[in-house]
């Protein structure tokens, strides 16, 4: 079975070429989805062995994914991986993803980042992340605890049956209820998350206004 990972990236360039190497370890090809940058991001992925995926301007993390699903796709990719291109992710826990969505027989495994290293999740995504993870549970019955955390793995099927609408980030609270829909099941892996100097490109009022709009239009489109 064919194994590609998608790692959408906007102005990554100090991490990018770590984050592809390593990556590269554990599946059969990365697709970095350049969106926009301007920083050389693309150029470091694909010298580091990544297929590039361009998009012209920057679009968001949603246009993103969409793009890079679509390509996974097309390879017959069995499995999915996506992880963020900031360095956040540790590509070394690939192999765990990949035990845990054969094992638990799951359709998605989403990492979670509440562990004992959560305390160094900054106060707003700490916030955000509870209300959305809760809102989720409570209205779509998805038992998710870090309905935020990009680290993902996905099989082909439900990628197959899911449609990405939203351009930012409130897309992965979009994958998150349309996999529900489609009858996926889910499981959830433990994960650390590094958080150094980089800036958030997350936009509280903005964001957050998105994703609740999410929330309640796919509860009034059921």
């Amino acid at each position: 079975m064919k194994i590609c990972c998608i790692i959408p990236a906007y102005q990554e360039s100090q991490a990018i070429a770590q984050v592809v190497q390593t990556t590269r370890k554990y599946i059969d090809c990365v697709f970095v989805v350049d969106d926009g940058s301007t920083d050389g991001t693309g150029d470091i992925a694909e010298r580091s062995g990544a297929v590039v995926l361009r998009h012209p301007r920057n679009l968001g993390k949603g246009a993103a994914l969409r793009t890079g699903f679509q390509k996974a796709l097309q390879a017959d990719c069995g499995i999915i991986i996506t992880l963020d291109g900031d360095g956040q992710h540790d590509p070394n826990l690939i192999p765990r993803f990949l035990t845990k969505i054969k094992t638990d027989k799951a359709d998605v495994v989403v990492g979670s980042r509440y562990t004992t290293l959560a305390e160094t999740m900054p106060l707003f995504r700490k916030l955000s992340n509870l209300m959305t993870s809760i809102l989720l549970r409570l209205l779509f019955r998805i038992p998710i605890t870090d309905s935020q955390s990009g680290y993902r793995a996905f099989r082909k099927r439900l990628i197959e049956r899911i449609t990405i609408r939203d351009n930012g980030f409130a897309a992965e609270t979009e994958i998150l209820i349309d996999a529900k829909r489609a009858g996926g099941t889910f499981a959830e892996l433990s994960i650390s998350t590094i958080y150094g100097t980089e800036k958030s490109k997350i936009r509280a009022h903005r964001d957050i206004a998105r994703w609740l709009s999410t929330l309640f239009r796919s509860l009034i489109h059921r």
